[in-house]
């Protein structure tokens, strides 16, 4: 465990470092304050303020992910720091989780400081405290831990631009997918076999989406809060079962 932590706490390090972080948070910001302007023009809307910023954090927060999370792995063969890690007592296990745990933990910082800043503004515009906002955040952040769980597993096995790529793909596909079965499911047959089986074998993504719950107030039961919880512990432990499968076989 202390192996693991002390990967974490120099992963989290490096990757609060790098200037592109720092951009990708103040066009973040930039974003979230155009949302107060475009409320004010349709007459000081915090239903449109609401769905902009929310809106604005998903998006930035899925591309800090993307951004640190697809090099993961593949940036420390390249650089070959890897190699010393490896000569270490340290397990290719402890290296994975530390990664991941290093890497989720810097992008929850992003988000966290464009919540802080989310709040304030609807709360200064005459929104309260916005819970419901908050607790969609949460959500997001439950999404973004199996999303970079996702790119560590994509990490091992291809290069930054592919493991961007087919994560990509997969986050869209995770959104869209039961669309797709309902659709699928009028049509019947053997197609609605395979798209079934596509969908519970992709990650349901819809489950962290409360967005458009959290705009209107929505409330939303402690058992499905639970039942969503589980759910992205066990895919984010699965995937990173797999990246270490992966990674365990792969030629140092």
């Amino acid at each position: 465990m202390k192996n693991i932590l002390i990967i974490a706490k120099n992963t989290f390090k490096e990757a609060v470092r790098d200037r592109i972080l720092y951009g990708i948070l103040g066009f973040s910001i930039i974003y979230v304050f155009f949302s107060v302007l475009l409320s004010k023009i349709v007459l000081g809307d915090l239903v449109v303020l609401k769905s902009f910023g929310l809106a604005g954090i998903y998006l930035f927060g899925m591309i800090t992910a993307i951004f640190l999370g697809a090099s993961n792995i593949y940036k420390e063969i390249e650089r070959r720091t890897l190699y010393f890690v490896i000569s270490k007592p340290v397990s290719r296990l402890e290296l994975m989780l530390g990664k991941f745990l290093g890497l989720f933990a810097a992008v929850v910082l992003i988000i966290a400081v464009m919540t802080a800043v989310y709040l304030a503004v609807v709360f200064s515009n005459g929104g309260g405290f916005d819970k419901f906002g908050l607790l969609a955040i949460f959500y997001q952040i439950l999404e973004t831990g199996l999303f970079v769980a996702l790119l560590s597993l994509f990490s091992t096995i291809s290069t930054p631009l592919v493991a961007a790529i087919i994560a990509m793909m997969v986050l869209f596909a995770g959104h869209s997918f039961s669309l797709v079965l309902r659709t699928a499911k009028q049509v019947g047959g053997i197609f609605y076999g395979l798209i079934q089986a596509i969908y519970y074998l992709f990650p349901n993504l819809e489950k962290f989406d409360l967005r458009n719950l959290a705009v209107h107030g929505a409330a939303v039961s402690g058992i499905s809060i639970l039942l969503t919880i589980i759910y992205a512990i066990a895919y984010s432990a699965f995937l990173l079962w797999l990246a270490n499968f992966f990674f365990q076989r792969k030629e140092l």
